[in-house]
């Protein structure tokens, strides 16, 4: 938000056409963002050039080299080949593939007023940070001293354990 008085850069006329596209133009190309949020939306799936020309309409030199340039920022990988074509599996192991599909959960939680992100992002927490950012047992430097009918049995802080006869 601009203060009073304070000039907004502006958006490189190159970047304009990318406002209201998906991901913002980060990929730059309209054919890459259609197959991201294909693989976003689908990640178990095996992808074969020829499907994604069909869902997308896009030629096959160009889902080539979106598939190229997707498996060089390591969120595809080839899988196999099948017959003349390889087939591509998501790398959910990538941590750009995980934040993609952060992000197209943010955009679901505002469109439809939901929290699939904050459940998406408890269930990577717990499944993959939680170990190593949570201590396993916690330490304390609290000393205690324990009577017991009058005779001490230790140091620190003085309690008394009562002890009751049970008829």
């Amino acid at each position: 938000m601009a203060m009073p008085g304070e000039t907004l850069q502006k958006i490189p006329e190159h970047l304009e056409q990318h406002l209201n596209m998906p991901y913002g133009g980060l990929f730059g190309s309209s054919v890459i963002v259609q197959v991201v949020e294909e693989i976003v939306s689908d990640p178990t799936m095996d992808y074969r050039p020829s499907y994604l020309e069909d869902l997308t309409g896009a030629s096959s030199p160009s889902i080539r080299d979106a598939l190229a340039t997707l498996v060089e920022q390591g969120l595809l990988e080839k899988s196999r080949e099948s017959g003349r074509h390889p087939v591509y599996r998501v790398n959910v192991r990538s941590k750009k593939f995980i934040a993609l599909s952060f992000l197209a959960y943010a955009v679901l939680d505002d469109r439809e007023s939901t929290d699939c992100m904050d459940d998406a992002v408890q269930d990577y927490y717990s499944r993959v940070l939680q170990a190593k950012y949570e201590p396993m047992a916690m330490a304390s430097t609290l000393s205690l001293e324990y009577t017991l009918e009058g005779k001490s049995t230790g140091t620190g802080m003085h309690h008394e354990i009562i002890t009751s006869a049970v008829s």
